[in-house]
């Protein structure tokens, strides 16, 4: 992946863009694949959710950058656990990242912010 797309996509995700999610699913398109295996009714907001999670972001940078609180980001979190059968003693960034790895040959960037 070039690194260019990847700070853009940084970018978009900072600024609440709403091309943020085309660019995430064109640079990392098993994600979204695995996540509508897992549940074919996940919203667009939701995946946008969880490609941020995908990209490490924190509660409070989440909270920052979509502009709610953070206990909303939290509430969001816990929601999505259900919706996707994530069990409670599973880091949820590390399960969103696992999701990836179970298709090898694609390449991942961690992102510090």
């Amino acid at each position: 992946m070039e690194r260019n797309n990847f700070n853009n996509l940084i970018a978009l995700a900072k600024n609440n863009n709403a091309e943020f999610l085309a660019l995430f699913n064109e640079i990392y398109p098993e994600f979204v694949a695995s996540l509508k295996t897992i549940n074919p009714k996940i919203r667009s907001s939701e995946l946008e959710f969880c490609a941020m999670t995908f990209l490490n972001f924190s509660t409070k940078n989440i909270a920052q950058y979509t502009f709610v609180t953070v206990r909303a980001v939290q509430v969001r979190k816990n929601r999505l656990r259900k919706k996707l059968n994530i069990a409670s003693d599973i880091d949820f960034n590390n399960w969103m990242r696992d999701q990836i790895q179970r298709n090898p040959g694609v390449e991942q960037e961690q992102v510090s912010v």
